[in-house]
């Protein structure tokens, strides 16, 4: 698959999930979309990089929202 092609699949899969949390009104902690927000997060920022590019651990924590 292509980056492109899971970014789809990703983001249907989490609008799906939305939609599902949204009706649960006892679904009030989300811990899966907040890790399909994660993950969709990242797959963007490496989209952007070129194959020779260099990534931090910080930069990466920072596109993706997660507290180091």
């Amino acid at each position: 698959m292509k980056i492109k092609e899971i970014l789809e699949q990703l983001e249907r899969i989490h609008h799906e999930r939305l939609l599902e949390a949204h009706h649960d009104s006892y679904d009030l902690h989300q811990p899966d979309l907040d890790a399909l927000d994660c993950v969709i997060n990242l797959l963007e920022l490496l989209k952007e990089q070129k194959l020779t590019d260099s990534v931090t651990i910080s930069e990466l924590f920072l596109a993706s929202g997660i507290e180091n």
